[in-house]
Formats: C-alpha cells, sequence, structure tokens
C-alpha cells in the first residue's frame, strides 16, 4: 500500500507540479528526491514485478532514435534537455508497470490521476475566476495552468481532454463510494468550463470529437445523442460571447481575431516545414528539440506546432516509424484487452471477478479514446513528447498481464508458451502446454 501511495504522490508532482508554481520549492528539486525515494522503495518491494511485452521495446527503440538523432543535432544542447525529461517519463513508465500488482491498483492509479488532475485544474481555475490570473491572446482572456511546462491554455486545454475518456470510464464503472462518483460528476463539469475559457480551439474540437467517440461506443444511441445535444446547447448559451466567436473562427476568419487565422496557418506551415526538413535529412531528421532551426528564410524560428511535422521534420524516417509503431502496439493490446474481456464476460466462468473485467474493458476503451484524442490533436500541437502516451502504454502492459493471469495461473508461462507457438497473448493455453511449460505433471480429475 505504500508503494502506491508513492506512486501516487509523484503523480500529483507531476500533474500539479507545485515546484513551478512556488520557486522556493522548486529550488529544492523535490520532484527528483521524490522520484530517488521512490525507486529506492520500489528496488526493496517484494512485489515488484517486470512484465515483459513489446510495447517496453518499442518504446527503448523510439527513445534510442531520439538518442541517435541528437547525435546529428544542430543544436546538441537542445536536444539533450528533450532526452533528459524523456528519459524521466520513462523511468515512470517502468514503475507504474513494477508498482501496480492488480486490477485495483491500477483503478485506483487512475482515480488518483483524475482527482489530481480536479485540483489542477480546480487551482488554475481559482487563480483565473477569483485571481484574475490570465493570459491575454487572441482578444480575449484565456485560462492558463498554474505550473510552466503545461500552463499554456493550448497545453492545458489538451490536458483536460486526454483526461475525459478516464473520468468517463471510471463514471460508467459505477465506483461504490458516492462521495467518490460526486467528485468525478464535479471534474466532468469544471473541465467543459475550464477548456472553454482556455480559448483553445484545438482544445473545443478536441472534446467535441471525445463526445462523438463517447457516443459511439454507447448502446442507446438515441438518448445518448439528445443528451449531448443538450449538453452542448446548454454549453453555447452560457459561453461568453468573445469565447464564441473564438470557436466560430475556427469556420470563419472573419469571426474572431486577425491573429486566429494566422494562427491556423501556423499549423499548416509547420506541417510544410516539416515535411521539408524531412527532405533534406530523411533519416533521422534535425534533433529533438531543434525544429526551431529548421525554418527557411528565418535563422531561429517557432515550434512546428505540428505533431506530424515536429516528427517528420525532429527524428526523421526513422523516428517516425518507431513512433507509430509504438502507437500501433498499444492501440493493439488494448483492443486486444477489449475482445478478451468481451469474450470473459459472455463465458461468465466460475471464478473470474466480472467488476475487475469490466474494469480492464472501460480503461482500455479510454485508452485507445486517447489516442485518437493525441493523434487528433496532433494537428494543432507538437505533442510528440507527451507523458499520455507512455502512461496509455503501462496500462495496456499491465491489463494484458491481468488478463493473462487470468487466462493461466501462471502468467509467465502463459507468455512463453504464446511467443513459442506464436499465438495471441490472449488464446487460452490448452491444459497440456500448461503442463509442458510449467514441468509439472498434468493432473484430470475424474
Amino acid at each position: 500500500m505504500l508503494i502506491f501511495w508513492l506512486l501516487a504522490g509523484y503523480l500529483f508532482l507531476f500533474i500539479f507540479r507545485p515546484y513551478e508554481y512556488w520557486p522556493v520549492l522548486g529550488q529544492l528539486h523535490i520532484e527528483r528526491v521524490y522520484m530517488l525515494a521512490l525507486l529506492l522503495a520500489l528496488l526493496t518491494w517484494k512485489y515488484k514485478k517486470y512484465v515483459p511485452h513489446r510495447i517496453n521495446a518499442s518504446v527503448l527503440v523510439f527513445f534510442f532514435v531520439m538518442i541517435l538523432s541528437s547525435i546529428t543535432a544542430v543544436n546538441s544542447w537542445d536536444s539533450y534537455y528533450i532526452i533528459v525529461d524523456y528519459l524521466k517519463l520513462i523511468v515512470f513508465y517502468f514503475v507504474i508497470i513494477a508498482a501496480v500488482k492488480d486490477e485495483k491498483d491500477l483503478r485506483n492509479f487512475i482515480l488518483a490521476y483524475i482527482l489530481i488532475m480536479f485540483l489542477y485544474v480546480g487551482k488554475s481555475s481559482w487563480e483565473f475566476f477569483i485571481n484574475d490570473r490570465y493570459w491575454f491572446r487572441m482578444g480575449i482572456k484565456r485560462l492558463m495552468g498554474i505550473d510552466v511546462t503545461y500552463g499554456d491554455p493550448n497545453y492545458l486545454a489538451a490536458s483536460i481532454a486526454y483526461s475525459l475518456p478516464f473520468l468517463w470510464a471510471m463514471i460508467k464503472y459505477k465506483l461504490e463510494s458516492r462521495p467518490v462518483r460526486l467528485l468525478l460528476w464535479a471534474y466532468g463539469v469544471l473541465a467543459l468550463v475550464a477548456v472553454i475559457y482556455t480559448g483553445s480551439r484545438s482544445g473545443m474540437v478536441t472534446v467535441l470529437l471525445f463526445m462523438v467517440l463517447m457516443w459511439i461506443s454507447g448502446s442507446k444511441k438515441m438518448i445518448g445523442a439528445l443528451i449531448l445535444s443538450a449538453a452542448l446547447f446548454v454549453s453555447w448559451s452560457t459561453m461568453p460571447d468573445d469565447y464564441q466567436m473564438r470557436f466560430l473562427s475556427i469556420f470563419d476568419a472573419e469571426a474572431g481575431d486577425k491573429g486566429a487565422d494566422l494562427s491556423a496557418k501556423g499549423r499548416i506551415e509547420g506541417l510544410k516545414a516539416g515535411i521539408n526538413i524531412f527532405t533534406n535529412k530523411p533519416l533521422l531528421g534535425i534533433g529533438p528539440g531543434n525544429f526551431k532551426y529548421g525554418w527557411e528564410k528565418v535563422e531561429v524560428g517557432g515550434s512546428a506546432h505540428n505533431l506530424y511535422g515536429q516528427i517528420l521534420g525532429e527524428t526523421g524516417g526513422a523516428g517516425f516509424l518507431a513512433f507509430f509503431i509504438l502507437v500501433i502496439l498499444i492501440v493493439k493490446t488494448h483492443l486486444s484487452v477489449i475482445k478478451r474481456t468481451g469474450q470473459l464476460l459472455k463465458e461468465k466462468a466460475a471464478g473470474l471477478d466480472e467488476r475487475n473485467l469490466l474494469f480492464l474493458r472501460y480503461a482500455s476503451i479510454a485508452s485507445v479514446q486517447t489516442i485518437v484524442l493525441l493523434l487528433f490533436n496532433g494537428n494543432f500541437g507538437h505533442n510528440l513528447y507527451r507523458y499520455n502516451y507512455l502512461w496509455v502504454g503501462a496500462m495496456g502492459v499491465l491489463a494484458s498481464y491481468f488478463i493473462a493471469r487470468l487466462d493461466s495461473p501462471s502468467p509467465r508461462t502463459a507468455r512463453i508458451a504464446s511467443v513459442a507457438r506464436g499465438r495471441r497473448l490472449f488464446s487460452r493455453p490448452s491444459a497440456a502446454s500448461v503442463s509442458k511449460a510449467s514441468g509439472k505433471p498434468n493432473r484430470v480429475s475424474s
């Protein structure tokens, strides 16, 4: 239990980032000290584990490509900072896999993520509405995060949008605790209000896409359409005029501030610049964090503001291939979990916990939805090195491990057998194969 609370504590430090809001804490580097303490505690914990999975290898391959790309970077120091930050994400990725021991821990991890987001968005909203702390851009006051790293209004809106699939998963799961259920609904309302006041058009359309995905995955399409329509009507009716015009500027360049149209075109220019860099350096690109040196006619320009331009420009064809192999493996793993949990729920086999199966199913659906939102929002922002990809990947590794544990008395045996025979991870091994892999005689009851 101590390990989980330490894990949740680091989750708080990572999302809320109090060391960026209060400079005194920043000087103490509490996040580094805390991670070292977490790693030490994990090393001495007898329940720690390593789960072999192709996602793990894919994460490391992508990181290796980043390192190779940084060697030929225009400015190696810019790449260095990106690589160090991504290495921290990888360390936390493996910590999650090692520390989350069962479905209950994974459920609590997701709950902790949502509740910490509630605190983070709540504090940011308090600063905006009560203390009049804002970012004035595109002719409107924009809600910003309390931190530096993800505090930009567009980043904040994206962070909120990526949390919504897991929020909805926990709402559908119908937790026993009524106060927690109320907190989940409260965060949902706060999240929608916050996205509106960030003035982020990309955030708004990403939330709309999530609503569409939520409707598609639902069983009662007509009722769902009515509820979503009512929610959109209320949101639009209560939205201040300035923010309505900001949203309408997506479709009408004359509707918003003059800079809005230039901002939208900048995303397209970022993609074009990335393709141009790729044609000049097709293998490894210009280096992580070096996109600003790849603009034509400008010695030092801005960021790509486009995932696909960023990955082509900064890591080249090797990075593009490694990254999308990683994404495909993550999605494929979660789809396998969704399929297998559906089969087990239909079978209603004795001894299976249907609540755990239902949770794993909802968590994997939320993970796939999050990947879709990340790739969609990537059209408007450079989210290549975001932590969400790795967190969703870690959840996939854990979910597949828990399912394999249900399918066989020995998850390791199930995996070894499946790899050796080229079978799918979730195919139920025969009694003979389990007996042979484990080295124990097969006992058949009469």
